[in-house]
């Protein structure tokens, strides 16, 4: 210590200790060692109290630059009249229910405008300083009845919380606080999930009714990926159109990590894979996939339905860990790579732009194409994706050291948990199916069959018929939910009843889930549309869509998203028999030797 400081030090060690053995009042012995007697005041007050190394301040609270301090800058008994610095703490340390409000508010605080959870904090303390009778001291005397102060208040505290969390460095020895430390052991220890709006104003070629040709614009394209973490390699990736995706569509994006990937015959001219380019799965005798541990996403309502959960759990298996929203920091990999394919290859696409960035700003168009000159056929840009996510797989990624993803994945060695079942195959299909409880309906007074209704189909079976007992009980049912024609009864999860078929109109045509519900929404609240009498429901819907594509949006998107679904065409119902055949699990006892 310097010896002025020195010096100091000792005159305020004297007087501090004079204070305390009480030999005068604190004005004498500030006057008589020259100290001011707000500072000896505060001084007394912190002596007793406990430092950050858990022993008492004692006379460190002497020492010339340490006595002033943040914490005791103000005088803690006395509430201010005018708004200040400092004046929340003020406010808090003389009234202390209002500093256990303050303190035991844990809800995040966005930008923008404030959550419920604040206002009703800041009406509950304005209410606790009414009981006191404090209306003429700070904040019930400020029009705005410190509202803002309290909130800039608790963004600091929270954004200091998190300044130390994410810093702060962890020691080895201690243990996991959360779910994804635990999980974080090697490759397919995590991946992550994301969809994103990809920054391209497509438009489609449709054919009306009279043999025109029009072209309309696509509302939204959706890019959903998911992306092994460590290795940087995309697992899986699905192409969606419209308004916004559903959780069928996440299922489906799963299972494509769990199926072995073969190149497609590329139809694009001048269209190739890079040498070695491909997935992190591989085509062989028994095809063996590693699934990863835990699936981070965001806690998008899709993300959370039942029938997704439930097939996760029951073909997939691991951790599903969800995030905030809008919080890219959280899924820090999958992010990036949503910018790197769009900066690299999305946006030379016709149509393609760069968003504005600030408010005001319009956004720059990238691409040199013009996409009414360039409308786009869905089944071919899903091709060009698999090209691109295949040939990023193979390239040189300067977070692993110039190695390619999958380079990464071959190089190094699998965890000791590494999760890979040879049912990749059988998992990846019962990912995108569900089982129901379906209530058998029937009436044999007037001669109608058992039957089972789902999304208001009639499904009726053979080994139904003669059931006339089950009337009014429930029986399980598997769901393909990307082909609704058949369904399979079960008498338990895993022994099978029978297979039932939908009955007309809904028997002939392929569709999946989103169609029927669309098919059945719009039957119901359009005046010109219906399916009643149709032999077909689907052929119905597909009129309807080019009839109305000149000037309906939502038909240009499910136009779009059928031509997708049947690679450029849509189903011609002709050439489809009445009847589909379909595979039945065998029944009855199971022989291990077989």
């Amino acid at each position: 210590m310097a010896p002025d400081h020195l010096s100091k030090f000792r005159v305020a060690k004297e007087a501090l200790t004079a204070l305390l053995l009480g030999r005068s009042t604190i004005t004498a012995i500030s006057r008589r060692y020259g100290i001011c007697h707000k500072r000896l005041k505060r001084m007394a007050m912190k002596a007793p109290t406990i430092a950050h190394d858990g022993m008492p301040h004692g006379f460190r609270v002497c020492i010339p630059w340490g006595s002033y301090s943040t914490e005791l800058s103000f005088e803690p008994a006395e509430l201010p009249l005018v708004p200040g610095r400092f004046a929340w703490h003020k406010v808090s340390e003389a009234v202390p229910s209002v500093k256990a409000l303050i303190d035991g508010f844990a809800t995040h605080l966005p930008p923008g405008r404030p959550p419920s959870a604040f206002v009703k904090l800041h009406q509950r303390v304005l209410a606790e300083l009414k009981q006191h009778n404090l209306e003429d001291k700070f904040p019930l005397n400020d029009p705005g009845k410190g509202k803002r102060s309290l909130l800039a208040l608790l963004k600091r505290r929270q954004s200091a919380v998190a300044d130390v969390d994410l810093y702060e460095p962890q020691s080895a020895s201690n243990a996991p606080v959360a779910l994804e430390q635990a999980v974080r052991m090697g490759l397919f220890a995590r991946t992550e999930f994301d969809a994103h709006q990809i920054d391209v104003e497509c438009k489609i070629s449709i054919d009306m009714p009279n043999g025109a040709r029009v072209t309309r614009k696509v509302s939204r394209l959706w890019l959903l990926i998911e992306i092994e973490t460590e290795s940087r390699a995309v697992t899986g990736w699905l192409l969606c159109v419209g308004q916004s995706y559903d959780n069928l569509d996440v299922a489906l994006c799963l299972s494509k990590s769990m199926e072995p990937w073969a190149p497609r015959d590329l139809t694009i001219p001048d269209l190739f894979y890079a040498p070695g380019a491909g997935m992190p799965v591989y085509q062989a005798a028994t095809p063996i996939v590693t699934r990863s541990a835990a699936v981070a996403l965001d806690n998008f309502l899709a993300h959370s339905a039942h029938a997704l959960e439930a097939a996760f759990c029951r073909a997939r298996g691991g951790v599903m860990i969800f995030g905030k929203s809008h919080t890219p920091r959280s899924r820090p990999i999958v992010e990036q790579f949503f910018s790197r394919l769009e900066r690299g290859a999305l946006r030379k696409i016709p149509g393609g732009f760069e968003p504005a960035k600030r408010l005001g700003e319009n956004k720059i168009r990238i691409s040199n194409f013009s996409p009414d000159a360039h409308p786009i056929q869905m089944h071919l840009l899903e091709e060009l994706l698999d090209v691109i996510i295949a040939n990023y797989n193979a390239t040189p990624h300067s977070a692993l050291g110039q190695m390619t993803p999958l380079a990464y994945l071959t190089n190094r060695k699998e965890s000791a948990f590494a999760f890979a079942p040879e049912t990749c195959g059988l998992d990846a299909a019962d990912m995108a199916s569900t089982i129901v409880s379906l209530p058998v309906k029937g009436n044999k007074d007037n001669g109608e069959l058992p039957h089972v209704t789902y999304l208001y189909a009639d499904y009726r079976s053979p080994s139904l018929n003669d059931k006339w007992g089950l009337i009014g009980t429930r029986i399980l049912a598997r769901v393909n939910r990307r082909d609704l024609r058949s369904i399979v009864l079960l008498q338990s999860a895993t022994v099978p009843f029978g297979v039932a078929t939908a009955r007309a109109p809904w028997s002939r045509a392929p569709h999946d889930e989103r169609t029927r519900r669309i098919i059945c929404r719009w039957s119901k609240q359009r005046s010109d549309f219906s399916i009643a009498g149709v032999e077909c429901a689907i052929e119905a819907f597909i009129a309807h869509l080019r009839s109305t594509a000149d000037t309906s949006q939502p038909a240009v998107d499910q136009l779009a998203r059928l031509q997708q679904l049947h690679f450029g065409r849509l189903p011609d119902i002709r050439s489809q028999p009445a009847h589909i055949p379909v595979r039945v699990p065998r029944g009855g006892k199971v022989n291990l030797d077989d």
